[in-house]
């Protein structure tokens, strides 16, 4: 009964039946199941569900808004427990945008690996926020912040991964064919590639001597993967408006040129969010410590690829 009332939890902040299921490690149809065993042991109907959404009865609501305050309880008894050992062992499930799963957290994940072979991962990589914080230990996101820019008020520890500025650019053969954007609102003419899972979506920010300009940019391609943006925008599908390190070797070679150049673009900020709890697992404050630490030199290997940095695994080597 219990798991069963846990993957409810897991529906209702998932907002999708499937989704659930993936965290819960059970197929569609045992999925489908649960709930009708869930809703028949009860004797009440939980869910309301259509082919767009599903939404809660007030049975189901009253269960979820009693349950998860408990759920939260249990996880951290578990956690409790689990630090007392000595041992860096257990799962540790993250959330992540794409652009860092590939650049950043895989390679941190393979190096951690060599010497915790007692510690599982399960990674879903996404762009979208994650609201069932419950059903992970770290959440790395992306936003896109200017000066004075306010972050919403969250339950979650934020801490700072990476900043670097946006860059508005196209490719030569769009210039040619649609001209060049000289004043930002001259984007509202272009064909324009965004995120929507960054802060804005559809609304680029731009600044000129302390005064900001807020665009609505046409909508033509919208996409959750920045170098699915670029490699539109380097195919002459349109302008993207991108992390500087993504495109630093396209601008050197000139197959994508900067545009709006005297602007302040806004600033590209990849976040880590987690729980904040009495009794973080060791496994959890061990690997945010361990991933911390590794970002700055990934980031100046692969911005200096020839650079000699310290070698962590190294280190951690030493010190096992």
């Amino acid at each position: 009964m219990l798991d069963k009332v846990v993957f409810f939890l897991h529906v209702v902040r998932t907002g999708s039946i499937s989704e659930a299921a993936k965290l819960n490690h059970i197929s569609a149809s045992a999925a489908s199941r649960w709930l009708n065993e869930l809703e028949a042991s009860m004797g009440v109907s939980l869910l309301k569900r259509t082919t767009r959404k599903i939404t809660l009865t007030q049975a189901g609501q009253r269960l979820f808004d009693r349950f998860s305050l408990i759920h939260t309880q249990i996880d951290d008894v578990f956690n409790e427990v689990q630090n007392l050992s000595s041992e860096d062992k257990g799962t540790i499930k993250i959330a992540c945008t794409p652009l860092f799963a590939k650049h950043y957290l895989s390679q941190i994940i393979g190096e951690y690996l060599q010497f915790h072979p007692s510690i599982n991962f399960v990674v879903l990589e996404t762009a979208f926020e994650v609201d069932h914080v419950h059903d992970v230990d770290f959440a790395i996101r992306a936003n896109a912040t200017y000066r004075g820019f306010q972050d919403k008020d969250s339950l979650l520890v934020k801490r700072a991964l990476l900043k670097e500025p946006l860059m508005a650019c196209c490719s030569p053969h769009y210039i040619k064919k649609q001209g060049k954007p000289v004043v930002p609102d001259d984007l509202k003419n272009h064909q324009c590639l965004y995120a929507t899972t960054l802060v804005g979506g559809n609304r680029w920010i731009f600044e000129l001597d302390g005064e900001y300009s807020s665009v609505e940019i046409a909508q033509t391609v919208e996409a959750d993967d920045s170098e699915i943006l670029k490699n539109i925008a380097l195919a002459g599908g349109g302008i993207a408006y991108l992390p500087l390190s993504l495109i630093k070797q396209e601008l050197a070679q000139k197959t994508l040129v900067p545009l709006l150049e005297n602007y302040v673009s806004s600033q590209f900020e990849l976040n880590l969010y987690f729980k904040p709890r009495k009794y973080m697992p060791a496994r959890c404050a061990n690997f945010k410590d361990y991933l911390i630490s590794r970002i700055p030199e990934i980031k100046q290997q692969q911005g200096h690829p020839h650079a000699s940095t310290p070698s962590r695994t190294a280190d951690m080597a030493r010190s096992i």
